[in-house]
């Protein structure tokens, strides 16, 4: 009878200690996972506050002028600083190098302390005279070739059917293109040859290969010169 009292309470102590080690290695498991837990939460934290950090604080920089200017100025890199600004304030085609400045005009005044943008700026050779005027001209589809942009210099050319194409204007700088609309400086006599010509057949564009190629004669006379010719 002793003996099987002595190892009920063996059994019963046993038992009390499988209990408290399973306790204890519940308890710590616990105790390791809210820990384990707390610490992924703060760094996520931290990562989104950096990455929240990186965007407010990303900044770039950009071209401003440092002097008033007048349309048709040639710039250079004395004319101009660069100043770090928050990106979302850039705006596209802002200048971010210096160098883009060289052997560039304005289109268009600009103010003390103003940005600049690629579309302020026109290539130097788009040069003017006092008389001239900056003239638009919208052109027939695929009369003006492909590779004709901002700066390309060109001549204008007269398409009369069974007759030679002859030249209206002569080595003229584009100053601006939007899809079939050029824009370039003509003194007066060229605004009336344009004017002239465009009424007596189809107006067309030929691109130079280079700038430094000897510009064409103009070949152009208008109805109304040809008349008095005659007479």
């Amino acid at each position: 009878m002793a003996y099987n009292k002595r190892i009920k309470a063996y059994a019963i102590k046993r038992g009390a200690f499988i209990t408290i080690c399973l306790l204890c290695l519940v308890f710590i498991i616990s105790a390791g996972y809210f820990f384990y837990r707390n610490i992924m939460s703060a760094e996520a934290a931290n990562s989104s506050s950096g990455k929240s950090n990186t965007s407010q604080s990303r900044t770039i920089v950009i071209a401003r002028a440092k002097l008033s200017m007048r349309q048709g100025e040639v710039m250079d890199v004395s004319k101009a600083e660069l100043v770090e600004v928050p990106a979302e304030l850039a705006s596209k085609g802002a200048i971010t190098s210096l160098s883009k400045l060289n052997n560039m005009r304005l289109k268009r005044e600009l103010s003390e302390k103003e940005f600049l943008n690629a579309l302020d700026l026109m290539a130097e050779s788009a040069s003017y005279e006092e008389g001239d005027r900056l003239i638009e001209h919208n052109f027939a589809e695929g009369a003006i070739p492909a590779a004709v942009a901002e700066g390309s210099a060109i001549d204008v050319k007269l398409f009369v059917k069974g007759e030679e194409d002859c030249v209206v204007i002569s080595k003229a700088v584009v100053v601006s293109r939007n899809a079939n609309l050029l824009s370039f400086y003509m003194n007066q006599m060229e605004q009336e040859f344009l004017k002239e010509a465009a009424t007596e057949g189809i107006l067309m564009v030929v691109q130079y290969i280079d700038d430094s190629q000897v510009a064409s004669g103009v070949t152009y006379i208008p109805l109304y010169d040809k008349s008095k010719m005659k007479e």
